[in-house]
C-alpha cells in the first residue's frame, strides 16, 4: 500500500484538520438528521392515526344516533300498542287506513312521532316498522303503509339471526320500499335493523332505520376534499367495502380486493403507519387503519408518501445545503488554522531565502536580522525562532571569521603571485642585457638600464590594493622602450587607452606579462613586428577590457586549446593551484584576475585570421574580493 506524503506541513495540517472536522460534522449531522427524521415520521404517524381515530369517532356518532333512534322506536309504548293491535291482525281480516278510523288515527300519530324525531336531529332519512307478515309502516321520505316480502330484504336473515342486536347494511336506493320514487337507484343508504320483541320477548317484527350514506360519510368526504393525496376506505365487520361510494362496480371490486389484502393478508398491526402500494395507483402510500369498537368497522387512511413526508424531503434538502455550507466553512477554517500554525515557519523561510552573503558580512545584529516581526502565539514556534537566531548568530560570527581568513589568504596569494613576477622580470631583462652586451650595444645598454631602474622602483613596492591603470600603462611603455632599444625600427607599438580608464585600480604587473609573452613568441616572423594595446570601458555594464594584439605567427592550436581549457576548468576550482616561475605568464594573469574580480574576471585568447594573437583581459570597475 502506497502511503501518500504531503509536500508541505501546511498541506498535512490542512488535510488532518479537515478530515477530523468533516468526520465530526458528518457524524453530528447524521445523528441530528436521524433524530429529526424519526421525529417527523413519528409526528406523521401520530397525525395519520389521529385522523383515522377522528373518522372512526365521527362514524360511531352517526351510527349511535341511528341506533338510539331505533331503540326509541322499539321501546316506545305507542309502537308497542301499534304492533299489538294493528300490525298483527287475524289472517282472515286485513285492516286498512280507510276502513278503520281508529287505526288511521294511531298510524298517523305514530308517523308524526317518528317524523318529529327525524326532523329534530336529522338522525335518519327513513324509519320503517315491519311485522312478521311483511306489513310495513314507514315514516320519513315515505309516509304510509305497505306490504312487502320481508324475506327478500337483504338484511332479513342476519337480522333475525341476531335476535335483537343491530345489523348495519349498505343498500342501494333503488331497492328500498319507497313507491313515491324517493329511493333513487345508484344512491346508497345505510340501513340499521333490529328485531322488535314484546314484553314476553317474542319477536314481533323488525325496525329499520335508513340514512343517506352521503350523510353518514360526510365527514370523510370533507376531509378528502381538502387533500387530493388522501384516500380513505371503510370496511365493515364482514370485510365488505362501505366507502368510498363508487358506482363503478368493477373498480369497486378491485379496490375492495386490494384493501382487504392490505389489512388481513399482510398482517399489519392496527394503529401503526406502514408503507404500502396504492390499490389503484401503484404509488407508494403510507397507511394506518383503525377498527371501531362500536361498529366493528375498519377505517383505512392512506396518504401519498411524497406528500406526507414533504417536510422531511425539504428538511433533507436543507440539511444537504447546510452540510455543504458547513463543509466549505470547515475547509476554510482548516486552511486558516493550518496557515496560522505554519505562518511563522513561512516567515522564517522567507527571511532565510532573502538572507545572502552580504547580510552575513555587513555586521548587522543577527538577532535583528532573523527576528520574526510577528512570531506567533505558539510557544514551540517561538522557541524554534529563538534557537534559529542563536544558531545564526554563531553562523554570522563564523562566516565573518572565515571571510577575514579568506581575505588574508587572498592578499597573501596576490602578493605571492606578484612577487613571482619580479624575479621573472629580472630573469628576462638580464638575459636581454647579456645579449645586447655581446652585440656591443653599449649606449643602448645605458638607456636600457635607466628604464630598468625606473621599472624596478615600480615593482619593488607591492600594493595589495592594486595600482591605477595609468601607472601600469607607464610601466608597460618603459618596458616597450627597452625592447625598442634592442630591436630599433623592427618593433612598432601603439597605446589606445581612454583617459576615463586610467584611474581604474588593477592588479600590479597585469599587462606587462602579455607584452613579454609577445616578445617571446610573437617575433618569429620577418619584421617589422607590430603591437596594439587597446582599452575599452563599458559604463552601463561597469566593466573594462584591455586587448593586446600582434602580427606574429599566432599560437599553436594545441597550446591555444590547453590555455582555453585551463580557463574553463578554473571556473569550478575551490582553491587556486600553486604556480612556478617557469612557464607561468598567461596562467598567472588569469589567476590574479580571478582572485581580484571573482566571477567578473574575463580572459579571451584567439588567433587572428590575418595572423598574430589577440588576448583580451578585463574585469569589473569595482573590485569584488575583500
Amino acid at each position: 500500500m502506497v502511503k501518500y506524503r504531503f509536500r508541505t506541513l501546511q498541506q498535512s495540517l490542512f488535510a488532518y484538520y479537515s478530515a477530523v472536522f468533516i468526520v465530526f460534522s458528518l457524524i453530528v449531522a447524521s445523528l441530528l438528521y436521524v433524530f429529526l427524521a424519526n421525529d417527523i415520521r413519528s409526528r406523521s404517524a401520530e397525525q395519520q392515526k389521529q385522523l383515522g381515530n377522528s373518522m372512526v369517532g365521527n362514524l360511531d356518532q352517526e351510527i349511535v344516533k341511528m341506533n338510539n333512534f331505533s331503540m326509541n322506536i322499539v321501546y316506545s309504548n305507542l309502537v308497542k300498542e301499534h304492533f299489538s293491535h294493528y300490525l298483527s291482525p287475524a289472517e282472515d281480516h286485513e285492516q286498512t287506513l280507510t276502513s278503520d278510523p281508529a287505526f288511521y288515527k294511531d298510524t298517523t300519530t305514530l308517523i308524526d312521532v317518528i317524523l318529529a324525531i327525524i326532523s329534530s336531529s336529522n338522525t335518519a332519512k327513513q324509519a320503517n316498522i315491519y311485522d312478521v307478515n311483511g306489513k310495513m309502516l314507514g315514516a320519513g321520505a315515505f309516509n304510509g303503509q305497505l306490504s312487502v316480502d320481508l324475506t327478500q330484504r337483504p338484511w332479513y336473515e342476519e337480522t333475525w339471526a341476531r335476535n335483537g342486536w343491530r345489523v348495519l347494511s349498505l343498500l342501494d336506493g333503488g331497492a328500498l320500499p319507497m313507491p313515491t320514487g324517493q329511493g333513487e337507484s345508484g344512491k346508497p343508504y345505510l340501513s340499521l335493523t333490529r328485531v322488535y320483541k314484546d314484553g314476553n320477548y317474542v319477536s314481533q317484527g323488525v325496525v329499520e332505520i335508513l340514512q343517506d350514506a352521503g350523510t353518514v360519510f360526510q365527514h370523510l368526504n370533507d376531509v378528502q376534499a381538502g387533500n387530493d393525496d388522501l384516500s380513505v376506505y371503510v370496511l365493515n365487520e364482514r370485510n365488505e367495502l362501505l366507502y368510498p361510494l363508487l358506482s363503478n362496480e368493477h373498480l369497486l371490486n378491485t379496490i375492495h380486493s386490494n384493501v382487504v389484502n392490505l389489512i388481513h393478508n399482510d398482517h399489519y398491526p392496527q394503529g401503526t403507519m406502514q408503507e404500502v402500494v396504492d390499490p389503484h395507483g401503484n404509488s407508494k402510500q403510507m397507511m394506518t387503519y383503525t377498527t371501531s369498537q362500536e361498529t366493528g368497522w375498519t377505517v383505512i387512511v392512506m396518504q401519498s408518501k411524497q406528500s406526507l413526508f414533504a417536510n422531511l424531503n425539504r428538511m433533507a434538502l436543507l440539511f444537504m445545503g447546510a452540510t455543504l455550507a458547513t463543509l466549505i466553512l470547515i475547509l476554510l477554517l482548516s486552511y486558516l488554522i493550518s496557515k496560522r500554525v505554519t505562518l511563522p515557519l513561512h516567515r522564517l523561510q522567507r527571511i532565510i531565502q532573502k538572507t545572502g552573503v552580504h547580510d552575513l558580512t555587513t555586521g548587522q545584529d543577527s538577532g535583528q536580522l532573523f527576528k520574526l516581526e510577528y512570531p506567533g502565539s505558539i510557544r514551540e514556534m517561538d522557541e524554534l525562532n529563538d534557537t534559529f537566531i542563536q544558531l545564526n548568530q554563531q553562523l554570522v560570527q563564523s562566516f565573518q571569521d572565515m571571510l577575514a581568513i579568506k581575505s588574508q589568504e587572498t592578499d597573501a596569494r596576490l602578493l605571492a603571485l606578484q612577487s613571482q613576477m619580479n624575479p621573472h622580470f629580472l630573469y628576462n631583462n638580464i638575459t636581454n642585457i647579456s645579449i645586447m652586451a655581446e652585440e656591443g650595444m653599449n649606449e643602448q645598454i645605458v638607456a636600457f638600464c635607466g628604464h630598468i631602474a625606473s621599472m624596478l622602483r615600480y615593482i619593488s613596492a607591492p600594493n595589495k590594493s592594486g595600482v591605477p591603470l595609468e601607472k601600469e600603462i607607464d610601466y608597460c611603455e618603459r618596458y616597450l622602450e627597452c625592447m625598442k632599444i634592442r630591436f630599433e625600427d623592427d618593433l612598432l607599438y601603439e597605446f589606445r587607452v581612454p583617459d576615463l580608464m586610467k584611474n581604474l585600480q588593477v592588479p600590479m604587473l597585469l599587462i606587462q606579462p602579455l607584452l613579454e609573452n609577445v616578445m617571446k613568441y610573437g617575433l618569429r616572423d620577418t619584421p617589422p613586428w607590430t603591437l596594439h594595446i587597446i582599452g575599452e570601458l563599458d559604463t552601463l555594464q561597469e566593466t573594462w577590457l584591455i586587448t593586446v594584439e600582434d602580427n606574429g605567427p599566432g599560437m599553436e592550436p594545441e597550446a591555444l586549446a590547453l590555455i582555453q581549457q585551463y580557463i574553463q576548468q578554473s571556473q569550478e576550482w575551490e582553491r587556486m593551484p600553486e604556480l612556478e616561475i617557469n612557464g607561468m605568464g598567461l596562467k598567472n594573469i588569469w589567476i590574479r584576475l580571478k582572485l581580484w574580480y571573482g566571477s567578473a574576471a574575463h580572459m579571451h585568447i584567439t588567433n587572428k585570421p590575418t595572423g598574430g594573437v589577440s588576448i583580451t583581459i578585463g574585469g569589473s570597475i569595482r573590485k569584488e574580493h575583500s
